[in-house]
Order: C-alpha cells, then structure tokens, then sequence
C-alpha cells in the first residue's frame, strides 16, 4: 500500500492559513495541526456542498472555504481569553457566510437537530469523554454519503481508539490513513446500519469476537487494537520521525493497513 505524501499537493487555503496565523496564539483548545488540515483539504476538494463538524477553531476556517454549507456544533466559549469561537470569527480568510454555528452541548444539541440533506465530510472532535464521541457518530452516520469523508481526531484516547476499532471493521468505511492523531474513513456503497434497529450478528467488529458459532467469521479471531498497531512518538526517539507508525507485522488488508498520511 502506497504513502500518500505524494498525493499531497499545495493546498492553497491551508498555505494561507499558516502564513496568516504565524505568531498568532491559537485558541485554547487544541488545533489541528497543519499537516493534517492539508491532508483534510485533499480529501475534501473544493466543491462540497454540505460539511459539519463538532468542535470548532482553525477546522473551521478551512472547512468554510472547502464547502457551501458548514455545519459547527460547538460550546459557546466567546468569554473567555483564547476563545475557540473567537478564532475562526476574526481570522480574515472564514468565509463566515457559509458558517451556521450551533451553541451548546453537542450530547443535547445533536439529538434535536433537523438535518438536511447529506454531508460529504463530518470532522468528530467535540467532547473526548466516553460516550460523547459515540454519541455524535450515531448522530451523523446515516448522514454521510456515499465517497463522503469521516474524520475522527484525538484516536490516541483510548476510548476514542475503541471506536476507530469498531469503524474500521464495518463495511459502511474504508479507514483511508491518519494523520498524526486524526484518523480518516471514506463512506462505502454498503447498506446502512438503520439508527433504530440493532444487527449486532452483521457486524464485523462482533462477528470476529463472539463466542456464537452461527455468526464468527473465521478469518483468524480478533484483530489487534487500533493503539496496538500504532505506536506514539517519543521526543526523545522520534523527533524527525512520523508521528505515528504502523507496527511491524500488520496484515496488509483492507481493514488493517493504514496509510500515514502527511
């Protein structure tokens, strides 16, 4: 499987980004970095019609410029120093115009928003705390298209990883690569687990780990855990290195490899 720091062309609004934000101190909460905002650009493209994203900051201004219609589901921290709000509100290249905010927890929030029509990108970045990630994927699954592009950032928190595990293993993803800590699926042709049913028996995630006969794939038991697979870089060893690597000895299959994406 290829790297794909060959596909990774100039990307014009994250170049702009970084030169408009050098020295400028970022907002509290923690940003995206700009690789992985390059990479975000490339998988996005510039004609998206409808994105979202919970959380909110410099994916925000990018986000603004990729799609006709952005969606920010996000707290209302304009009070305070480093505002997150504040941030992409003031940064001179938001394209505010086609931004609509949604203030308040994304755990009350999401549960009563009317959704229109599908995105063709959705960035979970919200609460990191088990279930609000969870939460907000049940949310904007079936919302989605198809070739769409989830984003999932902070995978190295455990719970988080446990839930990159459970998408990667379904056929409605294809796991495209990470970026340092924000991993990236592509919405397949596959049939949509319905948000009120249960199909527990359909899922590879459970098929590879039930003790049911009737329903255990056998194609060699559990796959390793995402963290497992994956090993975070130390400052003392690897500085000039990726900020994460694929393990030695990972099948080279669909679900298991991963590419790095920078």
């Amino acid at each position: 499987m290829e790297a794909l720091e060959s596909e990774v062309s100039e990307s014009t609004v994250t170049d702009q980004m970084e030169q408009e934000q050098r020295g400028v101190a970022g907002h509290g909460a923690g940003m995206l970095n700009y690789k992985t905002l390059r990479v975000l650009e490339r998988l996005v493209g510039t004609s998206a019609e409808q994105t979202a994203e919970t959380g909110c900051g410099r994916s925000t201004i990018l986000l603004s410029n990729l799609s006709h219609q952005h969606q920010v589901f996000c707290l209302d921290d304009t009070a305070d120093e480093r505002s997150s709000v504040d941030f992409f509100r003031h940064s001179s290249l938001t394209r505010t115009e086609r931004v609509t905010t949604h203030f308040g927890p994304t755990q009350t929030v999401l549960s009563t928003f009317e959704h229109h029509g599908l995105y063709d990108c959705v960035l979970i970045d919200g609460p990191h705390g088990y279930p609000f990630p969870d939460l907000e994927y049940f949310h904007f699954y079936p919302r989605i298209r198809e070739g769409g592009i989830l984003a999932i950032d902070d995978v190295n928190i455990p719970s988080i990883s446990r839930m990159v595990d459970i998408i990667s293993e379904d056929d409605m993803w294809d796991l495209v690569g990470v970026s340092n800590v924000t991993a990236f699926f592509r919405r397949t042709a596959a049939p949509t687990t319905s948000p009120t049913g249960d199909e527990w028996w359909t899922q590879e995630y459970n098929r590879r780990r039930t003790n049911v006969l009737d329903f255990r794939l056998k194609d060699g038991g559990e796959r390793k855990p995402f963290l497992k697979r994956y090993q975070k870089r130390t400052l003392a060893s690897s500085i000039k290195r990726r900020a994460w690597r694929l393990l030695e000895g990972t099948p080279l299959d669909r679900r298991e490899s991963v590419r790095m994406l920078r």
